[in-house]
């Protein structure tokens, strides 16, 4: 298996969730991760929770200083140049910026289709793109992981504009784990389904939602971070989709 020691792990949406659980669990692999996001004082918070619950710095009690935060709007070219100036080796890439709207396609404004597109979307293939492109100058391993969601198979009501955002990264994937692959760069996706985390609060003691998942639960954060955290590690991992939901995906 591929070590994170000493790896450097960019993670998109870090602040909270999903994203926060990953960089998580890469610290503790014993990764430098750099949390990316929007909300400065959110990312210093969830930049404090790792550096006190992280291995400390080689030889030292203290929490390990290399783990940084940086505010980043994953829509704009500029913020990743940017991000590639300061880490001019990031080994692992992960696109978890997300935002989400419920609302039917005829009652849902311009402007917040192209928000959700832009963020969800674009910005996951800027950060392909120019990342990547870093990469594959660097001549070694890398890997990068798009977090999309089970609704990109399914869909869902009230869910278009977000079910079409998280598909278009299932082909971002497949497209680049051919494309990146032959530099060495694998690229792969998780597709969770019901993950407890603070966007699907109002949802998690939903019982109608709970009985149609045949492990009848919602899934963790820690959870879809273990499998980043395969898909990380696992050398021969490419163009993989790996469904984290409960079984969801089978009913």
């Amino acid at each position: 298996m591929w070590s994170l020691i000493g790896k450097t792990c960019a993670i998109t949406g870090a602040a909270s969730g999903i994203g926060f659980a990953i960089a998580q669990r890469f610290a503790q692999e014993g990764a430098k991760v750099v949390l990316l996001g929007r909300n400065a004082s959110r990312l210093e918070a969830a930049l404090s929770r790792i550096t006190n619950s992280s291995p400390s710095s080689p030889g030292t009690s203290s929490p390990d200083p290399s783990h940084v935060y940086i505010s980043h709007d994953v829509r704009t070219p500029e913020s990743w140049t940017t991000l590639t100036t300061s880490h001019p080796k990031i080994n692992v890439l992960v696109n978890c910026a997300g935002i989400t709207q419920e609302s039917l396609l005829v009652k849902t404004s311009s402007q917040s289709i192209s928000d959700i597109l832009t963020t969800n979307l674009e910005g996951a293939v800027l950060g392909c793109k120019i990342i990547g492109k870093s990469m594959i100058r660097q001549k070694t391993p890398a890997c990068i992981i798009n977090v999309s969601s089970l609704l990109a198979l399914k869909g869902g009501v009230g869910t278009s504009v977000y079910a079409a955002s998280k598909a278009g990264l299932l082909g971002l994937t497949t497209s680049l784990a051919n494309e990146y692959g032959r530099h060495g760069i694998r690229v792969n996706a998780i597709l969770p389904g019901y993950i407890d985390t603070d966007m699907t609060n109002n949802l998690a003691t939903d019982q109608r939602l709970i009985d149609k998942i045949p492990l009848q639960r919602f899934g963790t954060a820690a959870e879809v971070a273990d499998a980043a955290a395969f898909l990380a590690k696992n050398p021969y991992a490419n163009n993989c989709m790996v469904n984290l939901d409960g079984g969801l995906s089978a009913t």
